[in-house]
């Protein structure tokens, strides 16, 4: 298998150093042989705080990110709930304070999107028993909190603009208003209520229940128990469902296995397992392109756990099958909270949001290949990999020795990308999230989905794609490291 090598940083203001890195394969998390032709990682935001959930809006197309702050983050708390432009890479704004428990406004976590407002705009969770709605530009989030029991889960209703939680055995359906939450209708269901997807087309809300093991329908209209439960087989408790309207299909996490329920027959269709060390975090379907895109997280302390590298897969969600599509997601293990994973529509750009890194990536989807004459047996062939080939400007340069590499070892990052590390506060250069370094929340680490991005000394670490340019690096005025790739030829 073919790896990604390290390189080392380079001291000094305009030393740059042209790495060659070859493609890594595709890796899976599941059973099926990956395929050529993976997602390309192509840019990295960590201007979003600590992000512990995404949506993005259907209809505004704007990437909602609920954030935590990040520990060790000088200049106040992170959280709150981020609009972002998904082609530009651009924070829109943040929305900082939220309803609190006494109705004053208070600075906390968006904890987990229920839903798309009608327009732009989400409803979330804040503290044990808040929801609230903002959209971009908003000042602040509006809304309340209930009473009593904490809210565990809460999506979208197929009531438009409500929103369905579960607070130990009851399941309600409640409206946001300005200053308070209704609690609209009622169910008290048999036991303790899990995870939840709503079928807006059908009008059923499907009900985790972990003590029977089984997904328990709901009919949404008259607020009661269909009597189309769906058993599951022997496993882990489920930590999330998923809807496919397409196909009839809703898809459930058990740990390390992600499994696809046909809803038609209510029998298991499909279950794919993680490698050693890892568990299914979530799953974003996507039904323009026919595709579910699953990130399963390492469990952290390699090598005990795992190895500290995550999986993005890509499953064809007509055939129930690995589309070998997928990549790695190094350092995306489960210890400090669990990943998300949203995508455009068509499947263009995927974005994982990783809390452990406090970091929100976007992949690529691989370029179709281009069409060519077939060739004959006179055609010439390619030189061998070991055949060696004077360097041009596009080429790149040897790798550097060890001894040219400065003291540490460079990040082992597999995109055409360019980590940069702009000053911090203190002038340090160090940036980052994880360290303490001041970061940037409202500007700086921009990206496209194309992989253009820019330079700006945010005190963030921003990682751009190789097209940027080693003028810009040089001009900019920091040291860099310019990752590239090339093709292994046969």
């Amino acid at each position: 298998m073919l790896r990604p090598r390290a390189a080392g940083t380079l001291a000094g203001i305009t030393a740059v150093v042209l790495t060659a890195v070859v493609v890594g394969t595709p890796a899976t998390g599941a059973e099926d042989p990956p395929a050529t032709g993976g997602y390309e990682r192509t840019a990295r935001l960590t201007t979003v705080g600590k992000p512990l959930d995404l949506l993005l809006h259907p209809e505004s197309g704007k990437l909602y990110v609920g954030s935590d702050t990040v520990a060790g983050t000088t200049g106040g708390s992170l959280a709150g709930v981020y609009a972002v432009d998904p082609a530009a890479g651009n924070v829109l704004s943040w929305v900082r304070t939220s309803p609190g428990s006494t109705g004053a406004p208070a600075q906390l976590p968006g904890k987990r999107l229920a839903g798309p407002l009608p327009g732009d705009g989400v409803h979330y969770l804040v503290g044990l028993r808040g929801v609230a709605a903002a959209k971009d530009g908003d000042a602040a989030g509006r809304g309340g909190w209930l009473t009593g029991t904490t809210i565990t889960q809460a999506k979208a209703g197929a009531k438009a603009g409500s929103v369905v939680v579960v607070r130990g055995t009851k399941l309600e359906e409640v409206a946001v208003g300005e200053t308070s939450v209704t609690v609209e209708r009622s169910l008290t269901l048999p036991a303790t209520g899990g995870p939840l997807a709503v079928d807006t087309a059908s009008g059923r809300i499907w009900v985790a229940d972990n003590a029977n093991s089984l997904l328990r329908g709901v009919d949404a209209a008259a607020f009661a128990p269909d009597g189309k439960d769906i058993p599951l087989g022997p496993g882990a408790a489920v930590s999330f469902l998923e809807w496919d309207v397409e196909h009839g299909t809703v898809w459930a996490g058990r740990g390390a296995v992600l499994e696809a329920y046909d809803i038609a027959s209510g029998e298991l269709a499909a279950a794919f397992r993680a490698k050693p060390g890892d568990s299914v975090a979530d799953v974003a379907v996507d039904p323009r392109s026919d595709q579910a895109f699953a990130v399963w997280q390492d469990y952290g302390n390699p090598p005990e756990e795992g190895d500290g590298v995550g999986q993005l897969t890509v499953y064809d969600t007509a055939t129930l099958k690995d589309a070998g599509k997928g990549a790695e997601l190094p350092g995306n293990n489960g210890q400090l909270g669990s990943s998300s994973v949203a995508v455009t529509p068509g499947g263009g750009s995927v974005f994982v949001a990783s809390p452990s890194d406090a970091s929100l990536t976007v992949f690529t989807a691989p370029a179709p290949p281009t069409p060519s004459a077939s060739p004959s047996s006179s055609d010439p062939v390619s030189p061998s990999p070991s055949v060696p080939v004077s360097p041009g400007p596009s080429d790149g340069s040897p790798d550097p020795s060890p001894g040219d590499s400065g003291p540490d070892a460079g990040p082992t990052d597999s995109g055409t990308t360019v980590p940069v590390d702009g000053p911090t506060a203190d002038g340090d250069g160090t940036g980052g999230t994880g360290g303490g370094g001041a970061q940037s929340t409202t500007g700086g680490g921009s990206f496209t989905a194309a992989g253009g991005g820019s330079l700006a000394s945010t005190g963030s670490d921003v990682i751009l794609p190789a097209a940027a340019g080693t003028a810009a690096l040089i001009a900019s005025g920091t040291a860099a490291v310019l990752w590239r790739r090339r093709r292994a030829t046969a």
